[in-house]
């Protein structure tokens, strides 16, 4: 259970104040429901404050990188398909939790 643990697990709450959100560029955020290091939660309300931007969820995936790490197809062709054309999605995207992570060395 320990081995997922870092160091930043144990830092002191920051003392400056949360980051304000004051443009509006848009933006694609790409999130998994299982992320073991960043909460769905605090992509959902990223995304609340951020007019621009389309939220890509992974659904049922329990992996933190994702776009050319985690071996899904579906979320690698999405984020392509918007560093290609510029544009975002016009509605929020979805992908399914790919059917096996693939191994790190």
């Amino acid at each position: 259970m320990a081995g997922n643990i870092t160091a930043c697990e144990f830092w002191k709450r920051p003392a400056e104040a949360p980051t304000v959100l004051d443009n509006d560029v848009p933006a694609l955020l790409v999130a998994a429901t299982g992320d073991p290091r960043t909460p769905y939660t605090g992509a959902e309300a990223v995304h609340e404050q951020w007019p621009s931007s389309r939220l890509l969820t992974v659904s049922g995936a329990r992996q933190h990188g994702l776009y050319g790490e985690y071996g899904n197809a579906c979320v690698d062709e999405r984020v392509n398909a918007c560093l290609r054309t510029g544009r975002l999605p016009a509605h929020d995207p979805a992908c399914a939790a790919a059917a096996s992570s693939p191994r790190r060395p």
